[in-house]
């Protein structure tokens, strides 16, 4: 389980291509303007780092004595510490279970490996709560630090304007401003531009990951069973994704019910479970929280600009990353299994200002894979995770 948020993963991006159209007018300004504010941010995130670190420290710990005991691996034993209790109750469960075992191997009693069951569940369960007590010492700081969370949105993974940060970094030391002030010598792990407006010529594409099946995740939520298409202009970063979506049936009207059903039948999908809806549904994430060239809107679809087949619109200049999961017509379906190409355009009205097309790259063979999966095992699978009686993990939307 991981204990701290990935803050800052700041590095090189790929190398530049041509842009194939034209500039957005503020791109400049909203550019400097983050690099400007981006220092003080990472000022705050290296003091909140430094009151992370023992939680991160424990949290590697457990994670390798849970490794250990997974595997029954006694060289543990010897680092675990005896006065540290949950440690301590680690080493007491190893030597009780190799007793144990080697009862069972000279008996052969199988009430033995039944005891041995259950020390080994019961250790587990003291592993898991010492994560989450680690989990809940992070949280809580992050709590009282949550505008520095916040704010180093934006800067994560971050391609910064140099003369801005110079500028913001007088009379003041870190690493971005070393970084910054040390052009010719490694970035130490910060990448820089001269001019913002080069930031539009840096592109990056990725292939659209390959599906999994649904399955649970290390936070007890369903994961897996999705497919996501990847693309980056300079700061920009726009994700979309084919998944299920998954909600309790009391929860969804009947008109969303009717359109849930539409739409599967429509894919030859048959989901009979009997507390949960299901319908493929389209996840997208833009990291565009300022209007950059007058744009007050964003569509995400197919097709010309000028003639878009529209799956999503969202509002400009929202201050915050767009983000959302909707239902997905079935034709939109058919459109990715058939790899069509997606894309992002900016709009001024009715007048397209920018486009970021996503690579096409497996996008129909992952969609393919996908739409077969939830026509002929997701349904058997999720009975499994979430049966009809309650147990298991908690279903929910999912993009």
């Amino acid at each position: 389980m991981r204990v701290l948020p990935t803050l800052l993963v700041l590095g090189a991006v790929a190398a530049p291509i041509a842009a194939q159209q034209e500039l957005p007018r503020d791109l400049a300004t909203v550019e400097q303007q983050r690099s400007r504010a981006c220092v003080g941010v990472l000022e705050r995130v290296a003091v909140l780092d430094t009151e992370l670190s023992p939680y991160a420290a424990r949290s590697q710990r457990i994670q390798a004595i849970a490794e250990a005991v997974v595997i029954e691996d006694p060289s543990v034993v010897q680092s675990l510490a005896t006065d540290d209790p949950f440690e301590s109750a680690v080493a007491a469960w190893f030597t009780t279970d190799q007793l144990l075992a080697q009862r069972f191997v000279e008996t052969g009693v199988e009430a033995i490996q039944d005891e041995r069951a259950t020390g080994r569940t019961t250790i587990m369960q003291r592993i898991g709560e010492a994560m989450t007590q680690v989990q809940a010492g992070a949280d809580s700081i992050l709590a009282q630090n949550e505008e520095t969370v916040l704010a180093a949105g934006p800067c994560d993974g971050a391609v910064f304007v140099r003369p801005a940060v110079v500028e913001a970094c007088e009379g003041t030391a870190g690493p971005i401003c070393d970084a910054a002030r040390a052009p010719d010598s490694p970035p130490a792990g910060f990448f820089f531009v001269d001019d913002a407006n080069s930031l539009w010529d840096m592109r990056e594409l990725r292939p659209w990951t390959a599906p999994t099946g649904i399955q649970v995740g290390p936070t007890g939520q369903l994961d897996g069973a999705r497919t996501v298409g990847y693309a980056r202009v300079g700061n920009i970063v726009v994700t979309v994704a084919l998944s299920p979506v998954l909600r309790p049936r009391e929860e969804i009207s009947p008109a969303e019910r009717f359109q849930f059903d539409q739409t599967n039948q429509a894919l030859g999908f048959i989901f009979d479970h009997p507390t949960i809806a299901f319908t493929p549904g389209f996840g997208m994430r833009a990291a565009l929280p300022e209007a950059l060239s007058g744009e007050d809107a964003y569509i995400i679809h197919f097709g010309d600009p000028g003639d878009p087949d529209v799956i999503w619109r969202g509002e400009a200049g929202t201050g915050t990353a767009l983000e959302a999961t909707i239902p997905m017509a079935a034709g939109h379906v058919l459109r990715l299994r058939n790899g069509d190409a997606l894309a992002l355009t900016a709009l001024e009205g009715d007048d397209p200002r920018f486009t970021i097309t996503l690579d096409t790259t497996g996008q129909a063979e992952a969609a393919d894979a996908l739409v077969t999966y939830m026509t002929a095992q997701l349904g058997t699978d999720l009975n499994q995770l979430l049966p009809p009686s309650g147990q298991g993990p908690t279903g929910q939307e999912r993009d």
